[in-house]
């Protein structure tokens, strides 16, 4: 598919990136961002995309251009995401993919390599993201779709679940659990480990971009996040455990994320039980982008722990009217936490007259809304 990019959608482009450029600053904005989409069914299953990245990428290309042509008042930037499944850092370790029997399941993991956690972890070799597991074939994808991109359709870098995920990769979920309190020195080192590479995969990500204008983020978000903000981290399991825990194994390791690409968003589909302990350290992201099945319970607590420190993301459950749901986002968060709605929609759901309806709440959200972050994370180059 050839991209055919008028010098409206290239003005556009400028216009959307410019207004999240001026929300992660946090300054006034006259309407607040909705971010519609297109999603254009695929015509191969989900295990097919992921083994075959020329599929993968025909499929987002399709979805991000038919967002371009049908939605002109959308505050989305189309994006791609290329994917080579959330246990891409674990599979570089050694761990094997598992392909359940269902065609539209992700990859998951046979099981783990660390059975003595003590033992093992000093022996374990960082490994090389050119050479290693999945990453060289998630390298490869990333090029291709940046260069498919042209630089207008900007790519995401690869999921990488977050430290304390692969961790749990690595030795099992309980095996983890309890490592959090009768080995901690241990699973720290572990855990510096996971991160060197996770670092040493983002800059290879980029590379093979060509550069950190053709991304969205460090990490899998298609949502653009502006310069100096690029930094992301993904946390899912803290939907286990507690704040302290985060605390100690979690903010750090997210720190080194942000210290060194920008402090920009933190991912938990939720529930959100560490919600308190996000935005508190001295690195910490200016976004949360959570799932709303699982988060819009939270909402109520993440109003206190996120005013005046930043925003949210929210995806939208795929159900209930988008509209209705946008508008009860605001009665919720309103002044005091702004939340970007992101809606998918497939064609046949005539998501241009949806992006339409929501507008007005998009500017009585703008309008009631007190602006301006108190606690101002630093950007980075």
């Amino acid at each position: 598919m050839a991209l055919v990019i008028s010098d409206w959608m290239r003005d556009e482009l400028q216009r959307r990136k410019d207004l999240y450029r001026r929300l992660f600053a946090g300054e006034p904005l006259e309407r607040a961002p909705v971010d519609v989409r297109v999603t254009v069914p695929p015509q191969h299953t989900t295990q097919e995309l992921f083994r075959d990245g020329e599929k993968q990428l025909q499929a987002a290309l399709a979805s991000a251009m038919a967002t371009w042509e049908t939605l002109p008042d959308t505050d989305a930037i189309p994006a791609m995401r290329p994917d080579v499944g959330c246990s891409c850092l674990a599979s570089a370790f050694g761990c094997e993919y598992y392909w359940g029997p269902n065609p539209d399941q992700t990859p998951g993991i046979k099981g783990p390599i660390i059975t003595d956690l003590e033992q093992q972890v000093d022996s374990l070799p960082v490994p090389d993201p050119q050479r290693d597991g999945w990453l060289p074939e998630g390298l490869r994808r990333i090029r291709m779709f940046a260069e498919a991109g042209e630089g207008f359709v900007p790519v995401s870098l690869l999921d990488a679940a977050g430290g304390v995920n692969v961790a749990a990769d690595l030795m099992g979920v309980t095996e983890l659990l309890v490592a959090f309190h009768t080995a901690p020195e241990a699973l720290h080192r572990l855990l510096d480990k996971i991160q060197d590479l996770y670092l040493a995969t983002i800059r290879a990500g980029i590379e093979a971009a060509g550069g950190q204008d053709n991304i969205t983020t460090v990490d899998f978000p298609d949502t653009w996040f502006p310069e100096g903000f690029k930094g992301h981290a993904s946390d899912d399991i803290s939907a286990s455990f507690g704040p302290e825990i985060y605390r100690e194994f979690s903010a750090p390791y997210h720190a080194r994320v942000f210290r060194e690409f920008g402090c920009g968003g933190l991912h938990n589909c939720g529930p959100n039980p560490c919600h308190e302990a996000y935005l508190e350290h001295e690195f910490s992201p200016r976004s949360l982008d959570l799932a709303s099945p699982y988060s819009d319970e939270d909402l109520p607590r993440l109003r206190e722990s996120v005013k005046g420190r930043g925003f949210i993301y929210l995806y939208w459950d795929g159900e209930r009217d988008p509209v209705e749901w946008y508008r009860s986002l605001m009665e919720t968060m309103a002044p005091d936490v702004l939340v970007v709605p992101i809606v998918m929609l497939t064609p046949d759901r005539d998501p241009a007259e949806i992006c339409r309806q929501m507008r007005p709440i998009s500017l009585e959200y703008a309008r009631r809304m007190e602006w301006g972050w108190s606690r101002l994370p630093g950007a980075r180059g």
